[in-house]
């Protein structure tokens, strides 16, 4: 079984399997489970041990430590982890092991020392290759070599697994010494490109499938040190030279991609003729047995009509040659021609794979850019644009939410504490949060830096608005902490609108434009969700008695019952709305900003539309929401009412993050009546709209956890497939 765990999946597989075990209340089970972990540490590869050495893991076997009462338990997981730690000493990769003994040493639990099996094992990793690491004290370590025939026999290494401990010893040195340059020794760079040659010769014998995976393995470990080696130790000739190559096997692959395309193309004119010929000889063949046929029921009476009917005959048996001759040709036309697309999938895969080395060689050759780099960077420019444009109508067509990032400029406040721009923008709808010495990278359809105007970002909304007064269900909302700037976005002053004015403009617009063939009605309301009721803010008195309810309309989807609608007929009745609307909303006071928003609030616009030639009715709605801002009650400094708002406001940003999670999972129960913001958005979310999230993030390094985990977000929801949008016709 421990065999075919030789990838991520299955590797985390087998973990869940044995969470349920472990949690158990019987200490047999308990400790029959930990024998079996530690059964999979001890046989399994490199990918296992990875997904175990995770804080996640670690907790629940520290959790398991301070909470069993049985002291078999106890110690059988404190033995492992010894163990563990020190089985993977050199392995910088499983370092949450050692970092877990320290957890519970801090606590001051007492562990046991390494078993006799861990320690013989980790110095089995250590000693048994061509070179060691000797460590003369605790902060000095020098590299030396050893012959190979000096390897224990206690080991009974066989030989492929002296070649895995040798590699395994020099991958060590080399990386230990790329971190040092003072101990650094050459020759180890040269043993390791030896040892690329020697993985290739075992790659074409017959080898156990674990065997396999790990040599694979260490040939993309080996490549990876060796490009940093040569990266550090080769000057800039080299780097360009390396380029030079690449552009050639591009070019190469680009010429035989042509070459298959057109044999292809060959291959299926070929296939044409041969499938009307095939055609032409089943008529034949239909004519010919009709004509055996009609003779067949009368008997040859004399010589003549015996030749004729074996001569019919003939034809009938020819015609049945050719059908079978022209199937077999037809069935190996076709095994060539798949044979043929899976190579030209390949080169395309090769292509795409070079494509994605570029940037590294551009950056090595930045200092020496000829006129044939510069030629290559514009054609990558454009392929990735082609790319990214083909993408976004393939979202398009499938129907997925669309994500927009903004990041606001740092504010006041933020340059008087010389908080860091942490924000970097390496390509269009590309950007990159720098943490520290970590980088997070994350994707999007647009990305729009702290420098882009209120004009721009609708320019990109416009397409949406314009679909309206088509008849189709539109929903944009802004998400992100509190102070990110979505009540900017969204809404924005008086003097620098933001999406809700300028998406309204633009409807009276285009209604004024189609006036002469299709009568619109225009009507809107607001509502607010505060502390999860339901507010209306445009209603000319508050009234407990009123119930605010959400209900499902069989063709128009959500609605909220008593919720009071106003017909518009220009922009300034739409403000003066907006203006009661935004004085009656809920706001306070908080650390994280002046004037935050402390409810979510909707904006429904009805475009209710006629064509005055055909008659044909349609209704369109845009929802257009401004999300109160996620936060950390201690961050925000939240008191009395101000830590109520912020737990109901939390509960429901968790409730709509739980829909989104559930929507991308494709689960068969989406949690909608988790909370009455998921509730109203459920049309938009999973239903009949086109929907448009943007995610505002502050740029300050103080803020850089909950950027990320706003982004974290945002990149869920973008891959959420809603369905194509319909028109709403309403029935005559």
């Amino acid at each position: 079984m421990v065999s075919l765990i030789v990838d991520a999946p299955t590797a985390r597989e087998a973990l869940v399997a044995l969470k349920d075990p472990l949690k158990s209340a019987s200490a047999l089970i308990q400790l029959k489970a930990m024998s079996i972990l530690g059964a999979l540490v001890k046989n399994t590869g490199h990918h296992f041990h990875v997904e175990l050495a995770t804080k996640k893991w670690m907790d629940r076997l520290i959790k398991m430590v301070r909470t069993t009462r049985d002291s078999r338990v106890r110690e059988k997981v404190l033995q492992l982890m010894v163990d563990w730690e020190q089985m993977f000493q050199l392995q910088l990769q499983l370092d949450e092991f050692s970092i877990a003994l320290h957890r519970l040493k801090a606590k001051g639990v007492e562990l046991p020392p390494p078993s006799e099996k861990g320690t013989r094992r980790s110095h089995r990793r250590q000693k048994s290759g061509d070179t060691t690491v000797n460590c003369s004290t605790g902060a000095e370590r020098t590299l030396t070599r050893k012959e190979s025939t000096k390897i224990p026999q206690t080991a009974q290494l066989t030989a492929i697994e002296i070649l895995m401990t040798n590699i395994q010893a020099d991958m060590s040195n080399l990386e230990l010494g790329i971190q040092r340059p003072e101990i650094l020794q050459h020759e180890v760079a040269d043993e390791c490109r030896q040892h690329l040659q020697k993985i290739q010769v075992v790659l074409s014998t017959d080898l156990p499938d674990q065997a396999m995976y790990e040599f694979i393995n260490m040939s993309d470990q080996l490549h990876e040190l060796l490009g940093l080696y040569d990266a550090l130790y080769t000057d800039g000739t080299a780097a360009e030279l390396a380029l030079d190559r690449e552009v050639s096997e591009l070019k190469k692959l680009d010429a035989q991609i042509r070459d298959e395309d057109e044999a292809i193309a060959k291959k299926e004119t070929e296939m044409a003729e041969l499938q009307a010929s095939l055609k032409a000889a089943q008529q034949e063949l239909r004519l010919a047995q009709d004509e055996t046929r009609q003779r067949s029921l009368r008997a040859p009476h004399n010589e003549k009509q015996k030749a004729m009917y074996a001569k019919m005959t003939q034809v009938v048996s020819n015609c049945v040659n050719v059908k079978q001759a022209a199937s077999d040709l037809k069935s190996r036309m076709m095994d060539e021609l798949e044979k043929m697309k899976q190579e030209n999938a390949k080169f395309q895969v090769e292509l795409e794979d070079s494509l994605m080395e570029f940037p590294v060689l551009m950056e090595k050759a930045r200092t020496g850019e000829s006129k044939a780099f510069l030629t290559l960077k514009k054609l990558y420019t454009i392929e990735v644009n082609t790319r990214k444009q083909l993408y976004n109508k393939l979202q398009e067509l499938r129907g997925n939410i669309r994500v927009y990032c903004r990041v606001r400029p740092l504010s006041e406040k933020e340059r008087l504490q010389h908080s860091e721009n942490m924000m970097q923008y390496p390509g269009e709808g590309e950007i990159v949060v720098k943490d520290g010495a970590k980088q997070r990278a994350f994707e999007f359809d647009l990305v729009y830096n702290d420098g882009t105007t209120q004009e721009e970002v609708f320019e990109d909304t416009k397409p949406l608005i314009n679909c309206v007064v088509d008849g189709y269900k539109v929903c944009i909302f802004a998400y992100g902490q509190t102070g990110s700037g979505k009540t900017y976005t969204m809404a924005g002053p008086h003097n620098n609108p933001g999406i809700n004015r300028r998406a309204l403009s633009r409807l009276f617009e285009l209604v004024a434009e189609r006036k002469d063939v299709e009568k619109s009605i225009v009507s809107v309301s607001v509502l607010e969700i505060y502390n999860e009721n339901i507010r209306d803010l445009l209603a000319s008195k508050v009234d407990d008695t009123v119930k605010y309810e959400i209900k499902t309309h069989p063709q128009d989807g959500q609605y909220v019952e008593n919720l009071t609608s106003f017909p518009v007929q220009s922009l300034s009745d739409i403000d003066a709305y907006m203006a009661k609307a935004e004085k009656n909303r809920s706001s306070g006071r908080t650390n994280m900003n002046e004037h935050s928003s402390r409810s979510h609030m909707v904006l429904y616009v009805v475009v209710r539309t006629t064509n005055l030639q055909s008659g044909v009715v349609t209704v369109g709605k845009v929802s257009l929401v401004d999300l109160a801002g996620s936060e950390r009650v201690g961050k925000s400094g939240a008191t009395g009412d101000r830590m109520k708002e912020a737990q109901c406001i939390n509960k429901s940003l968790s409730a709509l993050g739980d829909v989104i999670s559930s929507l991308s999972k494709n689960d068969s129960h989406i949690p909608y009546r988790n909370s009455k913001l998921t509730h109203l958005l459920k049309d938009s979310l999973g239903g009949n709209s086109k929907c448009l999230m943007f995610v505002n993030v502050s740029p300050a390094s103080w803020n850089a956890n909950e950027t990320i985990n706003s982004l974290q977000f945002a990149f869920r929801a973008r891959g959420v497939v809603i369905g194509t949008a319909k028109k709403n016709v309403v029935p005559s």
